[in-house]
């Protein structure tokens, strides 16, 4: 017997701040809510994760905002769903572009089905 798919999210919030313990609150509390959704019955991506390391220790020309912006957006594309937790500049442009593409978007994990109890 084969499994359904399972829908993939993109959690998408805050990740930049004024200072480094304030972005790294934000990248953690990316990763809880993307756990919420993973015990929720669906594969959450967290941008967040993705993007760190390159944003930190790559090249600015090459791993800039906005070429981690075009990164993110194109992963929006392939996505189901967008969970929208917390506004900020970035998290709206992936908000957006998931309306254009007429994908799902929740704006609290809690409003996001819980898949498990279909199991």
């Amino acid at each position: 017997m084969t499994k359904q798919h399972k829908p993939i999210v993109f959690v998408t919030g805050p990740y930049s701040a004024d200072t480094e313990t304030q972005e790294r609150a934000n990248i953690q509390r990316a990763i809880d809510v993307g756990r919420t959704v993973f015990e929720k019955g669906y594969y959450p991506i967290v941008p967040h994760l993705l993007v760190r390391e390159y944003y930190v220790h790559g090249d600015p020309g090459l791993f800039g905002y906005e070429s981690l912006m075009r990164f993110t957006l194109s992963i929006v594309a392939k996505c189901d769903i967008l969970l929208l937790y917390e506004h900020s500049p970035g998290a709206d442009r992936e908000w957006k572009l998931a309306e254009q593409l007429g994908k799902p978007v929740y704006f609290s994990v809690d409003d996001l089905p819980d898949l498990t109890k279909d199991e």
